[in-house]
């Protein structure tokens, strides 16, 4: 009797770790099903981030248009739709970032500069969002709201941001716009303003 509870008692601690665990490892390398076999970049990568519960940061200009969708797993999917063209990808702490290769790969080696020269403000402030199109502005706004740091657009410059977040750092969230997108970050001791392509 006293055996049939033990392995009753695990039965029931182990379920949940294991449901637990198939969340927490999510990974690049799932098979996953698409609903249409043929789709554009930018769609393919919110239906796969929604799906994996992952965060998306796209840059504006990805505009690889609707191709099949060719392969098994979310690895060979992106290696398959950014072939022949400008763009890249990476997947760094469960974020997708998709924009121009040569704008990630310079963007994640000066990441851990560009960290340091923004002021703190809250540093251990993190945002979720959830956007297939929002104005650059109204980010800014979000963004100023939880870090206690001014951050604004420059005079009759505005953009449309799709993107999607989960308990990021606010300043990775900003860094990852203003760099991929080639935006202009001007910096001061309290505030800062994003204007157009550098």
């Amino acid at each position: 009797m006293l055996r049939k509870i033990i392995f009753a008692l695990a039965f029931i601690l182990i379920i949940p770790v294991t449901l637990c665990a198939g969340e927490i490892y999510r990974s690049i390398n799932d098979i996953i099903r698409v609903p249409d076999r043929h789709m554009d970049l930018k769609t393919f990568a919110y239906f796969v981030t929604e799906k994996q519960r992952w965060s998306l940061i796209i840059s504006n200009d990805v505009s690889v248009p609707k191709k099949e969708i060719v392969g098994d797993t979310i690895k060979e999917m992106l290696d398959n739709m950014c072939k022949d063209s400008e763009f890249g990808w990476r997947f760094v702490k469960d974020c997708l970032y998709i924009a121009n290769e040569r704008e990630l790969s310079s963007f994640f080696t000066q990441l851990p500069y560009l960290e340091l020269r923004i002021p703190d403000g809250n540093k251990d402030a993190t945002y979720s969002g959830y956007f297939k199109n929002v104005d650059l502005s109204m980010l800014c706004l979000f963004l100023s709201s939880i870090s206690g740091v001014q951050i604004r657009v420059a005079n009759g410059f505005d953009a449309n941001i799709m993107m999607r977040v989960n308990e990021m750092p606010w300043k990775h969230v900003l860094l990852s716009v203003v760099y991929l997108n080639r935006y202009k970050l001007d910096i001061s001791d309290f505030s800062m303003l994003i204007m157009p392509e550098r």
